[in-house]
C-alpha cells in the first residue's frame, strides 16, 4: 500500500497542479503560467468535449443495453442442466481471454474493405461490401459490436452467478399456483436479480465510460471525430497536441464524471441489499 501510494500521489498530484496551469509544447520553455479554472471553463463551452461526453454516452448506451439482453440470454441458457454445460461455458469465455490490443487488431483486419472476412461472407450472401471503419453511417455500430462480442461473456458470467444464488422456493410457489416461466422471470427473477444486475452494471457503466485501446485501434476516433470518446479526446490534446494543462482538465472532469455514476450506482446496490 505504502509502495501504491507513493506512486500514484506524484502523477496524480502533478497532473492536478498541470489542470490550473499552461503547459504546452511551444510555451513551456517561457513558463508555465497559472490559468485558474479557464482551462475547465475552455472545456465546458468547447463543442469538441460535449461531442465527445455525447460520443460516448451513445456507445455507452447501445453497448449496455445489447450486452445485457444478450448476457442474460446466456446466463438463463446455461442455469439450465445442459448437456456439456461445461463447455458452453468455456466457450463463452474465450473472448475475455484476448488482450484488447489482441482484439482491436483482429477485428480491423476482418473489417477490412477489400479483404475482411466480414464482407467476404457478406457478398456469399449478395450484399454488398460494407466500409465498417471509414463509413459515418456505421462505424458506431462497428465499434458497439466489436465491444459488444469482446464483454458479454463477462455480463452472463455475472448474472449467472446472481441466478445460481437465487432462493428455489420462490420459484417452486409460483410453479404450483401456476405462474408461466415469463411471469417468473418478470416477477421473480428480475427482482432478486437486482443486485447481481447492478454489479455488473456498474463494472460495464466504469469499463465503457473510459473505454480506448479498442477503439484506438479501430478507428483512432475517426471518421470526422465520429467514434472520438472522452479517452480519445484526452489522448488527442496531451499527445499529440500537447497540450498538457487542457488535457488534466480533461482527465479530471472525466473522474469526476466517473465518480458521479459510480456513487449513484453504489447506493442502489446498498440500497438493495438493505432491502
Amino acid at each position: 500500500m505504502i509502495g501504491l501510494v507513493l506512486i500514484l500521489i506524484y502523477p496524480l498530484g502533478y497532473s492536478l497542479w498541470l489542470a490550473f496551469h499552461q503547459w504546452t509544447l511551444r510555451t513551456f520553455r517561457q513558463g508555465v503560467p497559472y490559468v485558474g479554472l479557464d482551462n475547465f471553463t475552455d472545456l465546458i463551452q468547447g463543442e469538441d468535449f460535449t461531442g465527445a461526453l455525447a460520443t460516448t454516452g451513445t456507445f455507452m448506451f447501445f453497448a449496455i443495453v445489447l450486452e445485457f439482453v444478450l448476457g442474460m440470454g446466456l446466463a438463463l441458457l446455461l442455469d439450465q442442466n445442459l448437456r456439456g454445460q461445461r463447455l458452453f461455458r468455456s466457450l463463452i469465455l474465450l473472448p475475455m481471454m484476448c488482450t484488447n490490443v489482441v482484439i482491436g487488431l483482429t477485428w480491423r483486419l476482418m473489417y477490412n474493405y477489400e479483404y475482411g472476412v466480414v464482407n467476404y461472407f457478406l457478398n456469399m450472401v449478395g450484399i454488398d461490401s460494407v466500409a465498417w471503419v471509414s463509413d459515418i453511417s456505421v462505424v458506431m455500430l462497428s465499434v458497439i459490436l466489436v465491444d459488444v462480442w469482446n464483454t458479454t461473456s463477462f455480463v452472463a458470467l455475472l448474472l449467472l452467478a446472481g441466478l445460481q444464488a437465487l432462493p428455489e422456493e420462490p420459484f417452486e410457489a409460483a410453479r404450483i399456483d401456476g405462474a408461466s416461466a415469463w411471469q417468473r422471470f418478470v416477477h421473480l427473477t428480475l427482482p432478486l436479480l437486482r443486485p447481481a444486475i447492478l454489479v455488473a452494471l456498474l463494472w460495464r457503466v466504469i469499463d465503457t465510460f473510459r473505454i480506448f485501446d479498442v477503439i484506438y485501434l479501430l478507428t483512432a476516433g475517426g471518421p470526422a471525430r465520429k467514434t472520438e470518446t472522452v479517452s480519445i479526446y484526452v489522448y488527442r490534446y496531451g499527445f499529440k497536441l500537447f497540450d498538457l494543462g487542457f488535457a488534466a482538465a480533461a482527465s479530471y472532469l472525466m473522474i469526476l464524471i466517473m465518480l458521479i455514476m459510480a456513487i449513484v450506482l453504489t447506493t442502489m446496490i446498498g440500497r438493495t441489499s438493505s432491502d
